[in-house]
């Protein structure tokens, strides 16, 4: 299997992976992303080894990964915005319900 091939194949696994994530936010679950920026990095520093035609190769999926990626962070954001919502919401029917005691 030549390196480009390798890479391909950890983009493919990175993607189902990146969807699977999504799925789970969209559920309301919390993900454990930790592992995910050094893998990334890794993935992109065996890019730039390449040779030009091989990374001329992967741009299909590292493109498609790269979307997906920026598409989780905004998912992200969203979810972790949605949470200080019901915080917020909580204390203030935790502060009404002292208020009404």
């Amino acid at each position: 299997m030549s390196n480009s091939d390798s890479i391909t194949n950890k983009l493919k696994e990175m993607s189902l992976f990146i969807d699977q994530a999504e799925a789970a936010l969209k559920k309301g679950e919390v993900i454990n992303l930790s592992h995910l920026d050094k893998e990334v990095e890794k993935l992109c520093e065996q890019a730039l080894n390449l040779p030009p035609e091989d990374a001329k190769a992967i741009q299909p999926i590292m493109g498609e990964v790269i979307s997906k990626l920026e598409n989780l962070a905004l998912s992200l954001q969203n979810f972790q915005s949605s949470l200080k919502d019901r915080a917020e919401d909580l204390k203030k029917h935790e502060e009404n319900k002292e208020k009404d005691a």
